[in-house]
């Protein structure tokens, strides 16, 4: 007579499958993403050369060194990759500008700061980036700019979180921190784009504290030439890259 299966013995089983399929997906996963993470890293560095998307999918594995199966394996096509190299960029934008604030402890100086950096970021790196990723944010929002406004969360919520810390303290009047984030890196778009791709309007573009003072002065923030350049002298921004310059 074949004795009951012992409870325990199969509990005790399902804990070390548990625990190997545990640690097989984790590693599985990390590869994936490090895998993921080369090949946008190729994709980034070609957009820089490029000035703009002037390559292949091929050229991107070939950079990686990695085979173009592998390549698809990650990403489903060339604006699938073409998307998280935004979103890295966008990721690293923000980081770079929260930094560049750190320093600051008044709400009003950090968005004043942050809104400085903003402008300013690009000329941390090379102008053949900074075109390309203009060029690219235009293309991909094309194909589908739900997918670019999901990428550029970073920014966006670090400008909406200090749109709120400067209203809360009374410093600025906004009934909406979502329409003033909206506009805010609305400006800030138009600058960076006219900056890097040329000017379409037809007007000579503000100097950074004309256009950060508008900002700020929409939305009922009393702020002067002096205090303006006081802030900008007290946020840390990265050296710029020099022209020619890889990586």
């Amino acid at each position: 007579m074949a004795q009951a299966p012992d409870p325990s013995a199969e509990q005790a089983g399902a804990d070390w499958h548990r625990r190997v399929v545990d640690r097989s997906l984790r590693t599985a996963t990390q590869r994936s993403i490090d895998r993921g993470a080369t090949l946008v890293r190729a994709a980034a560095t070609l957009l820089d050369r490029s000035n703009g998307d002037g390559f292949t999918v091929q050229d991107v594995a070939d950079q990686a060194g990695q085979s173009l199966r592998t390549l698809y394996q990650y990403f489903a096509s060339k604006d699938d990759l073409l998307l998280a190299v935004f979103e890295e960029s966008m990721r690293k934008y923000a980081r770079l500008v929260r930094e560049a604030v750190a320093g600051l402890d008044d709400p009003l100086e950090r968005l004043a700061g942050a809104l400085i950096a903003a402008v300013r970021m690009p000329d941390s790196s090379g102008t053949g980036l900074n075109g390309g990723l203009s060029r690219l944010r235009l293309k991909l929002a094309e194909v589908d700019p739900e997918l670019v406004g999901r990428a550029r969360a970073p920014v966006t919520s670090l400008f909406r979180e200090l749109v709120e810390a400067a209203a809360a303290g009374g410093q600025i009047r906004t009934g909406d921190a979502e329409a003033a984030t909206f506009l805010l890196l609305s400006l800030n778009t138009a600058s960076v784009t006219s900056d890097t791709l040329g000017n379409t309007v037809g007007a000579q573009p503000p100097a950074v504290p004309v256009l950060v003072s508008f900002c700020l002065r929409g939305l009922g923030a009393e702020v002067g030439e002096e205090w303006l350049d006081d802030v900008g002298a007290r946020i840390v921004l990265p050296a710029p890259r020099a022209e020619g310059a890889r990586g």
